[in-house]
């Protein structure tokens, strides 16, 4: 029979679609989608407008709090969010926005960072709709740090619309979406991880992790409805998604292989067109960073450091308690309205099931592979490459749907079955019991709410609800995981201090991660140093990936390592002792807050050897001036499309433990400029 044919005679497509236009009512045993709603005897302005007025109720209360823990005065000052991530996330996004105004081209290659890096590939593949925002705005008058800030508005405010409208397009009642928006809203500030995605700059993923209900939801509608235009909102919605965060594909694989599959054979051609259009015409709209990644693919490195959970985290979540903090964050464990909405989502399939409701598969296969990946991938090599363990946020944010749909179905099913008072006082056993955890949830997040300490005590406090980040219900001190101004002062006192004292001779070998990172765009220095992990082979040049923790290298291969990376300061913050009694090789220079300088003694050049030379480096850029000329050596990284310039030619330089190697040049004038070719 054709497609036509049919779709004339009743395919599930074509009743799912009358179904939505009411033409068919769900109920038990069906497989129809429409949530039933109770008779309201209100009238039917008033029916409509509810909802509505329900839902800016929920987006009031959900702003109000976004402006609590990221107000006006950190994301409209002048300094990019500090700190954390937010170091990172800014030195890419300023590079990238430097690099644009160059070429038009958001990577570069950035001779100021880990002897000569890479910048905007890769790495940075999270951070694409970040930059792109910035420039954005920035063009349009709008300082670039505001501009950055301003991303993490945007990710807080949509939270509980793009919930209450996925909701509706997967066919749920207005009030049910409505509690759909709240139940997202008190998961994006109240679960652990969550909160601290949003708090710690992981904010690309946060959003990422909600936003792709929209595009799931469209295509949903697309399937019931079969009208084109869905389709469109699909691939808008999805080239938008890849460009926010790259991993959003494996959350939308396989639910949308799912409804695709299902009806695959009563599609017609040009709907299969339809869909390859789709899946073609988001790879196209993300070319812009694919290539260039692609491009460099071989630089990368292993990202399996962190957020690898097994299946061990699942009771140790439900019961709110720390496991490894590399893996759930440095942060308590508050886990009680993400299990709230995964238990309700549980008993929501559950009824979907018994329905034969549509829904079901589709939630079904998204929420089982997700909730594998984030329990089970920390034992599985390539899954452990994606931090597994973030995607227990998008399995929670998707399980907001059916939890909302049973909860109001459950209590419309309690009310009219009219059970004893046993019953009903077990119900309100159960709410005495686990509303408690709910609001301790709340609480460890607005701390204001907690009884303050007024009597002192004979001795110092104890220590009874462990560290600053980790306790449950913290005493007497607590720490609210908002953002504040005037906050990480240090990093701009240590950034004064480099200013002050960079010349460009050499480089600057920073210890702490978060002071590397800021340094590196806060300061026209060259810096070694920031993220140690990052998955690029440009890492070998940080001594601190190298020797992680307190470990060392012997006198020689320090003394070593020093010359060959032309290191001329070294920036200590945590102890080191192995490092810090190097006296031979380092003096103390100062001290800036607990930050340690020190000066290496006798610095090596930029340039190899002992002739003439000044080396002056920028994006994109190494000029040399007064060198030897003919066959030299520079102490930077090699990378393809760097070419040098008059009459110069340039090769790889093979460098001990260093898998990029260093820049060589054939036929050198006296002076000569290395530049990025594209």
């Amino acid at each position: 029979m054709p497609p036509d044919a049919r779709r004339r005679n009743g395919d599930p497509a074509t009743r799912d679609a009358r179904q939505m236009s009411g033409e068919a009512a769900a109920g038990p045993g069906s497989s129809g989608t429409r949530d039933q709603a109770p008779q309201d005897a209100r009238p039917a302005p008033l029916r409509r407008a509810a909802p509505l007025l329900g839902l800016l109720a929920v987006v009031a209360a959900h702003v109000g709090l976004a402006l609590y823990f990221d107000p006006p005065a950190v994301i409209l000052s002048t300094r990019p969010l500090p700190g954390f991530d937010w170091e990172t996330h800014y030195g890419q996004v300023h590079a990238a926005a430097e690099a644009y105004g160059q070429s038009g081209r958001t990577w570069a290659y950035n001779p100021q960072q880990l002897a000569g890096q890479i910048s905007g590939v890769i790495f940075d593949a999270d951070n694409k709709a970040w930059e792109a925002w910035t420039i954005g705005l920035e063009s349009l008058g709008v300082p670039r740090p505001i501009a950055f800030n301003l991303f993490l508005w945007l990710a807080a405010f949509l939270v509980p619309l793009v919930f209450y409208a996925s909701a509706r397009l997967f066919d749920v009642r207005p009030w049910t979406a409505v509690a759909a928006a709240a139940l997202g809203s008190a998961c994006w500030f109240f679960d652990a991880l969550a909160h601290w995605c949003a708090w710690v700059g992981m904010i690309c993923w946060g959003f990422a992790a909600y936003l792709w209900l929209l595009p799931l939801a469209a295509f949903w509608r697309w399937r019931a409805t079969r009208d084109p235009w869905w389709l469109l909102a699909v691939l808008a919605l999805l080239s938008l998604l890849l460009n926010l965060h790259p991993y959003s594909f494996f959350l939308l694989a396989p639910p949308m292989a799912v409804l695709y599959l299902r009806d695959v054979r009563t599609l017609g051609w040009r709907e299969h067109l339809g869909v390859a259009a789709v899946a073609v015409g988001a790879v196209v709209a993300n070319l812009w960073w694919l290539r260039p990644t692609l491009r460099f693919w071989s630089y990368i490195l292993d990202s399996g450091f962190y957020l690898d959970a097994t299946v061990d985290y699942v009771l140790t979540d439900w019961l709110g308690l720390l496991n490894e903090p590399s893996v759930s964050g440095v942060v308590a464990v508050r886990s009680g309205f993400r299990f709230l909405a995964l238990g309700g989502a549980a008993l929501g399939l559950w009824w979907w099931r018994r329905e034969r409701d549509r829904r079901f598969a589709p939630f079904a296969a998204a929420l089982g592979v997700l909730l594998f990946v984030s329990y089970f991938g920390g034992y599985l090599g390539f899954l452990r490459q994606v931090q597994p363990y973030r995607f227990i946020l998008p399995a929670m944010y998707l399980a907001v749907i059916p939890a909302a749909v049973f909860l109001e179905r459950g209590i419309g099913a309690l009310r009219a079955a009219r059970p004893p008072a046993a019953a009903w006082g077990l119900v309100g056993l159960l709410l005495f019991v686990t509303v408690p955890r709910l609001a301790r949830d709340v609480l460890y997040f607005v701390p204001e709410l907690l009884p303050q300490q007024t009597r002192p005590l004979p001795a110092p406090p104890p220590d009874v609800n462990g560290g600053i980040y980790f306790g449950t219900i913290r005493w007497p001190a607590p720490f609210d995981f908002r953002h504040r101004p005037g906050t990480a002062e240090d990093l701009p006192a240590m950034a004064a201090f480099v200013d002050a004292h960079d010349d460009g001779s050499g480089r600057w070998l920073v210890e702490w991660w978060m002071l590397g990172e800021h340094l590196a765009w806060a300061t026209k220095a060259q810096v070694i140093g920031g993220f140690k992990e990052i998955n690029l082979a440009h890492s070998d040049a940080n001594l601190f990936r190298r020797f992680p923790g307190t470990e060392m290298p012997g006198p020689e291969q320090l003394r070593q390592y020093l010359q060959q990376y032309a290191v001329k300061w070294v920036v200590i913050s945590n102890p080191i002792p192995a490092l810090e009694s190097r006296t031979d090789l380092l003096r103390l220079e100062n001290v800036v807050f607990r930050h340690r300088i020190y000066r290496v003694r006798e610095p090596s050049r930029l340039l190899v050897g002992d002739g003439p030379g000044e080396v002056r480096a920028g994006l994109n850029r190494i000029a040399v001036r007064g060198s030897p000329g003919g066959s030299l050596v520079l102490r930077y990284h090699w990378l393809e499309t760097l070419r040098c310039r008059p009459g110069c030619r340039l090769r790889r330089v093979p460098v001990p433990n260093d898998r990029v190697g260093f820049i060589g040049v054939e036929d050198a004038p006296h002076d000569f400029e290395i530049f990025n070719a594209y």
